[in-house]
């Protein structure tokens, strides 16, 4: 406790110095020298300007465009899927990441040092770790779901209680896995400035045993069972045409292949998205001089960081880009349409097919119902 109250009287009277420098400067007409050397700034004035405007470009993606998602889907009963209600937690991850992560990323990359206290010194990497780590799980999930839904369409279904349950787990496993961050970043003096670290107590095997638990948990292991799952679906969509199956089995696919299409893309973006910061982290670790280099500090970095956290704006556009639902409903929202189009939902009728086994025999039947579709958004 002393030596970190010596740490912070050392700043104080740091900052003291400063001022009085400053004030010195004014009386003597010289104030544009200790400006321009008193390094506050990390970047140059163009690059404070780009990525002020790119992240907050993202900021805005993100937040109003999940909101939007949310909403829609709350909205409208019809759409109360179990692949919406993870489309939902996925907003509800992404929204965290705008909120949180986006505002002190930024200011991160602009200013030296860590102005912001130790408790967001803990709590800002915990949440983005938090909130990432649950989005790749809930790809995952909804990977599942597909899977399931399109290769054993008898046999399985994901319930809404399950998803619930599934959706509680993505979060206490986020929350549980993402624990280190929140007992070991600190608040520590660096150059008469304090910034925010990782203060592992054993430094190499802490940190990479860290690393590695990171990316396999949060990214590797998922990404591959994503990928796996849509393999599989990608066989039997493939192997549809075969005598095996009929003209009408392949009607029954259609809308969940147009589903998978676009999870395909969302799983895209998000492993494209977080490779690079992946990658840089490794990088570091494997080589340690890469970390005080300028151009990896002031520009890969924010660039890698923006990239990843770009991700959580991009899932809107996405949605609003394959699923007609999506552009009516959020038409609906923007000009105050509600009933009109609760209405048209209630009045539209479309035409499904059920399968039925009985005595070892397939009997298919093609009947009329209130629209409700298993497609997302």
């Amino acid at each position: 406790m002393e030596e970190n109250d010596a740490l912070y009287s050392d700043f104080d009277n740091y900052t003291d110095q400063i001022t009085d420098s400053v004030i010195s400067s004014i009386n003597g007409s010289n104030i544009t020298h200790h400006i321009i050397t008193y390094p506050l700034l990390k970047q140059q004035l163009h690059n404070i300007i780009i990525y002020s405007v790119a992240y907050g470009t993202v900021f805005l993606f993100a937040f109003i465009g999940n909101i939007f998602v949310i909403a829609t889907v709350c909205r409208n009963r019809n759409m109360h899927t179990v692949t919406n209600y993870f489309l939902v937690n996925l907003a509800v991850a992404d929204i965290l990441v705008a909120v949180f992560c986006l505002p002190m990323t930024l200011l991160d990359n602009l200013f030296s040092g860590w102005p912001f206290g130790a408790i967001l010194c803990k709590a800002t990497p915990y949440l983005q770790g938090v909130s990432v780590c649950a989005s790749v799980n809930t790809l995952a999930a909804i990977a599942i779901d597909r899977y399931l839904a399109i290769c054993y369409t008898l046999q399985f279904k994901i319930s809404s209680t399950v998803s619930r349950v599934i959706i509680v787990s993505t979060w206490i496993f986020a929350l549980l896995v993402m624990i280190p961050w929140a007992v070991f970043y600190r608040q520590i003096p660096h150059s008469n400035v304090f910034v925010c670290f990782p203060d592992w107590p054993d430094v190499e095997t802490g940190k990479a045993f860290f690393l590695a638990a990171i990316f396999l948990c949060c990214y590797t292991i998922p990404l591959l069972l994503i990928i796996l799952c849509y393999i599989l679906i990608g066989l039997r969509v493939w192997n549809r045409d075969s005598p095996g199956l009929c003209d009408k089995s392949q009607v029954i696919m259609k809308s969940k292949i147009k589903v998978v299409k676009m999870l395909v893309v969302v799983v895209l973006l998000f492993g494209l998205s977080w490779l690079p910061i992946y990658t840089i982290q490794l990088c570091v670790y494997f080589i340690p001089n890469l970390e005080s280099t300028t151009l990896l500090n002031q520009v890969i970095v924010p660039i890698a960081q923006w990239l990843g956290l770009a991700n959580s704006g991009t899932n809107p556009v996405i949605y609003c880009f394959f699923s007609n639902k999506f552009q009516q409903s959020l038409k609906n929202m923007i000009m105050c349409q509600k009933k009109r189009y609760s209405g048209e939902q209630r009045n539209a009728t479309t035409k499904y097919m059920t399968v039925e086994y009985a005595s070892g025999q397939v009997t298919m039947s093609v009947k009329k119902s209130a629209a409700r579709s298993d497609d997302p958004i």
